[in-house]
């Protein structure tokens, strides 16, 4: 991201980030041979540690360019809290797995707001060029 792209290539970037995440913990979740274990000194669990950084720094710099959106910000930062506590204990219990869960679904579900958004303004914008 860069001062210069426009809100919907943010947007994408970010939603991309999420969805990375998203499949990296799913993909830890269904393989897991020892049922609900983890280990969060694990070369896989660093990786998601890292992962959720860097996804943190780019929310921060949308946050800074983009006042107005906090509403999705706040989703962000609530599945990034949520997925670092799932992952960086020892064990999962449904409790957390369900806020995990939870927030997860309302990130999505502001993403496709937001694309539908986005889609309505581009189309407004091309009905105005062509009038």
């Amino acid at each position: 991201m860069d001062e210069y792209s426009p809100k919907r290539h943010d947007i994408a970037q970010l939603k991309f980030l999420c969805e990375s995440l998203q499949h990296d913990c799913l993909l830890n979740l269904n393989s897991s041979n020892h049922g609900w274990v983890n280990d969060p000194t694990s070369v896989t669990h660093l990786q998601l540690n890292e992962l959720i950084d860097h996804i943190a720094a780019f929310a921060l710099n949308y946050k800074i360019k983009y006042l107005d959106d906090s509403k999705l910000i706040e989703f962000v930062d609530e599945y990034l809290d949520d997925s670092f506590m799932l992952f960086s204990n020892y064990s999962i219990n449904g409790q957390d797995l369900q806020k995990w869960q939870g927030s997860e679904q309302r990130l999505f579900q502001s993403f496709i707001n937001e694309d539908h958004d986005n889609s309505m303004n581009i189309s407004l914008e091309k009905n105005i060029k062509n009038t």
